[in-house]
């Protein structure tokens, strides 16, 4: 029987010290750079100060519910909660067209594609946002928070997302950010979920 050479232990113990001060160093840095992820925040809102105010003489039309003797009316006011793989960019652009179509005004984040996710939703984070403001749609990623939500929507306003299977979206979201996640490089496989 031949033992394997061992390797010193000296060595071994001096990686994991270096992989604790570069995962610390990241960490800090992380913390630095991302906003606080409760919330608590310190920049929202509050919800009594500047609540939805539409304008006077802009017509809120009456949106009878599906089946009534009203017939099927369109919602114009909708709140749509983008889910990460569910096909939600599909019905987000099937939003930003019926937008257009019926001239309505959208809640667009300032200056990125999202409300500065992973933070909470801040109704600060709206492009031209001005106390009392009111939008018709949103409808772009964000870390939902209810009470800034509600202040920019009137309140008949229909709160919609999308939901997936979860083992199909986890499989789904294995093979989209898998190039960024370490743990999986070095998986040689062509079916990487199934090694």
């Amino acid at each position: 029987m031949t033992l394997l050479p061992k390797k010193p232990c000296k060595s071994k113990a001096k990686g994991l010290l270096l992989g604790a001060l570069f995962t610390s160093f990241l960490l800090l840095l992380y913390s630095y750079v991302v906003p606080p992820l409760y919330p608590n925040m310190a920049f929202t809102t509050s919800e009594a100060a500047a609540p939805c105010s539409p304008v006077p003489n802009e017509p809120v039309a009456a949106t009878p519910a599906n089946g009534s003797a009203g017939g099927c009316q369109p919602r114009r006011d909708i709140v749509f909660m983008k889910t990460h793989k569910t096909a939600s960019s599909t019905l987000l652009n099937i939003l930003f067209r019926f937008g257009q179509k019926h001239e309505l005004k959208f809640a667009f984040p300032n200056g990125r594609n999202d409300f500065h996710y992973p933070s909470y939703f801040a109704r600060s984070l709206v492009q031209d946002y001005r106390p009392g403001a009111c939008f018709n749609i949103i409808c772009n990623h964000m870390r939902f928070h209810y009470e800034e939500v509600r202040g920019l929507v009137r309140p008949g306003a229909t709160f919609i997302t999308v939901i997936r299977d979860p083992a199909r979206l986890f499989e789904s979201s294995f093979h989209y950010f898998g190039s960024v996640v370490p743990l999986t490089w070095k998986l040689s496989s062509r079916d990487k979920l199934a090694e």
